[in-house]
């Protein structure tokens, strides 16, 4: 991942010490029609990281 790509989603496990450690990212519009802002885009990378059981649940986001 080239540096300069920061993250601050915690949950995410390619998430550390601010930074993304994907080997790469695929980033979308969520299909709200309002991509001219930042809730008009997500990360399909992101991969949910379960802090309560140890295990790593693989979900992807996805649009709403």
């Amino acid at each position: 991942m080239p540096k300069g790509v920061k993250c601050l989603v915690e949950e995410c496990v390619y998430y550390a010490h601010e930074a993304c450690v994907a080997e790469s990212i695929e980033v979308r519009s969520n299909g709200n029609d309002i991509v001219g802002t930042d809730k008009g885009t997500l990360c399909a990378t992101f991969s949910y990281r379960d802090f309560d059981d140890g295990h790593v649940r693989h979900q992807q986001s996805a649009p709403q």
